[in-house]
């Protein structure tokens, strides 16, 4: 009996014993580890995952683990509890995923995860071409050649480190249609761990210059837009021009001229087919042209404006004093534009501002006030002038009411007529070109104050004629010492005399003339006393020529030589001879009747 209580006492504790065992050995056997999200057990780094945990212990301390390292724990809840972690920066891999408790142990994800490529793309919104995208990628081989793409064509080339990532490329959007276009990193010995995303393009133009005034070129360049589509570009939604795009959805330099309109931003806008569109600001500044942008005083000058404001009165400023205009109040119109004329006033020669002002903007322009004077005859070579010609020089725009200054070849003119500029410096005034050597150009200049105006002046070559010898005529004696010859004029000016020049020599080259007269002003010549020259006769006789000179110095060509004597003539030819051999008979015959008579003792003694 007492045998049988013991048994009995074994076989409990036993049985108990058993159970000890049994009771946490059997959930060790049911745990289980699944996956909610995401779906498929795999994603790139910083992927968060879900797991569903069931047949654990409750109200005990949990540990995940990837692949081996402890990532994130917790404490078990009540069958089924879920566990989250984010997958940590590793390469593409697949990894195991551990739940641990105790005294459950490691229990393990069916299948594991799987670590895949993703990039991520920095840009700014909404992103168009010319702009700088940055790509960063996550979950590829370590150290492996990455490969960026744009629409699959390749930017360049990186490298990841070990843990598979790669920072900082960079590329330029190229030249793209509207829309969505695919960004691809692929590791570039497999291509078949990529990741891909998407950037979508949204139409930009610009406009160069983005400021200016009505009549300005404005070029226009777009991008973005569709594909072979016809552009059409509008000014504050007035259509200006047309282009088209390429296949990349570009259009370049479509150009038009800013349109009437008054100051202040206007838009500018490109439209493709499709209603995409772009859109920029110009902004239109006041602006005034003046014809012409030179001239003297009183010239008329008419004023164009633009960009003002519109309905506004305008005032108009020469110097910066106000001038009459024409029409005698200037308004813009509706498009903030006007035209008025005036005339310059009276001032020294100079650059004179213009200025155009309506109630908050100015705008200016220079105009150049000159001189202008002009001369009766405008003398060349092939048409010179002369000594003794009257020549007229009329100035407009000099400096009023003063004295005129008129000089040739540097030396100062008597001035006929009044020497002063009148009082808006208008001038006209003569004068008589003074004797200078013929065949050379010379310098008028008209002075005025500060102010010169020049003109060139040719004198003319033409020589005087030759003029005849008269007396002594050829071989004659020189009478009363007297030489005359032919008075001759200046063709280009008979009023003003010619002078002659008188050579006398004893041989007809003149070798070494005994007479050389020059600017004698008639047309004969007497011999002074100590020129007087010696007794010669017809085998040896003197040789003598003359020219005519112009006020201009024009040498006329000598004339002829011709040969006189001077005082007796022992030459006996002729009745001349006669006559001295009858004077002689006729003394000898006296002569010896006086003899005879001695002879023969006549009665005078």
């Amino acid at each position: 009996m007492k045998h049988n209580r013991l048994f009995r006492i074994l076989v409990a504790a036993v049985v108990l014993s058993l159970l000890m065992v049994a009771i946490p050995a059997t959930p060790a056997l049911a745990a289980a580890v699944t996956i909610t999200s995401p779906v498929t057990p795999s994603g790139p780094p910083g992927t968060v995952v879900t797991l569903s945990c069931s047949g654990f212990t409750p109200s005990v301390t949990y540990t995940v683990s990837f692949g081996g390292t402890a990532i994130t724990t917790g404490t078990t809840g009540t069958s089924p509890f879920t566990a989250s972690f984010t997958v940590p920066t590793s390469v593409r891999n697949n990894y195991t995923v551990t739940v641990t408790t105790t005294p459950e142990g490691a229990v393990p994800l069916t299948g594991g995860f799987t670590i895949t490529p993703e990039i991520t793309l920095t840009f700014t919104t909404p992103a168009h071409v010319g702009d700088t995208v940055t790509v960063a990628g996550t979950g590829f081989a370590a150290t492996a050649g990455i490969t960026v793409l744009y629409d699959d064509v390749s930017k360049g080339t990186t490298t990841t480190i070990a843990n598979g990532t790669f920072t900082g490329f960079t590329f330029t959007v190229p030249d793209s249609d509207k829309g969505s276009h695919a960004v691809k990193a692929w590791e570039t010995s497999a291509h078949s761990n990529y990741d891909t995303e998407n950037i979508t393009i949204s139409p930009k133009i610009t406009i160069n210059p983005t400021s200016g005034s009505v009549g300005d070129t404005i070029t226009v360049t777009g991008n973005g837009f569709d594909d072979s589509s016809s552009i059409t570009i509008y000014f504050d939604s007035v259509s200006q021009t047309t282009s088209s795009t390429n296949t990349n959805g570009t259009f370049t330099a479509a150009t038009f001229a800013v349109p009437s309109t008054s100051r202040g931003t206007h838009t500018v806008k490109a439209q493709d087919a499709g209603s995409n569109q772009a859109t920029a600001t110009f902004t239109v500044s006041t602006k005034i042209t003046i014809n012409p942008t030179s001239g003297p005083s009183g010239t008329p000058v008419t004023v164009t404006g633009s960009g003002f404001g519109t309905s506004q009165t305008i005032t108009i400023k020469y110097n910066n004093a106000l001038v009459t205009t024409n029409p005698p109040t200037v308004t813009t119109g509706s498009t903030g534009g006007f035209t008025a004329t005036f005339s310059v006033p009276v001032l020294a020669a100079g650059t004179y501002e213009v200025s155009a002002s309506d109630a908050t903007s100015t705008a200016t322009a220079n105009f150049q006030s000159t001189t202008t004077a002009t001369i009766s005859q405008t003398t060349t070579t092939s048409s010179p002038g002369y000594v003794g010609m009257e020549l007229t020089i009329t100035g407009v725009g000099f400096t009023p009411s003063h004295e005129i200054t008129i000089t040739f070849d540097g030396g100062e003119l008597d001035i006929s007529g009044d020497n002063n500029t009148d009082a808006s410096g208008n001038f006209e005034c003569s004068f008589i070109v003074p004797a200078k050597e013929g065949g050379e150009a010379y310098t008028i200049t008209v002075t005025v104050g500060t102010i010169t105006k020049t003109f060139d002046f040719v004198m003319e070559s033409n020589p005087p004629p030759t003029p005849g010898l008269t007396l002594p005529l050829a071989g004659e004696k020189l009478k009363d010492g007297t030489f005359t010859w032919e008075a001759v004029e200046d063709a280009e000016n008979p009023d003003i005399p010619v002078t002659f020049d008188l050579q006398v020599a004893i041989d007809a080259d003149f070798t070494t003339p005994l007479v050389d007269k020059t600017g004698l002003t008639t047309s004969a010549y007497t011999l002074l006393d100590e020129e007087k020259l010696e007794s010669t006769g017809k085998d040896e006789p003197y040789y003598w020529h003359v020219r005519a000179v112009d006020a201009a110095s024009n040498a006329g060509a000598w004339s002829e030589p011709s040969t006189f004597t001077v005082g007796f003539s022992f030459e006996f030819t002729g009745w001349v001879v006669w006559v001295i051999m009858g004077a002689i008979a006729l003394v000898f015959f006296i002569f010896g009747v006086w003899i005879g008579k001695r002879s023969g003792g006549g009665g005078y003694y």
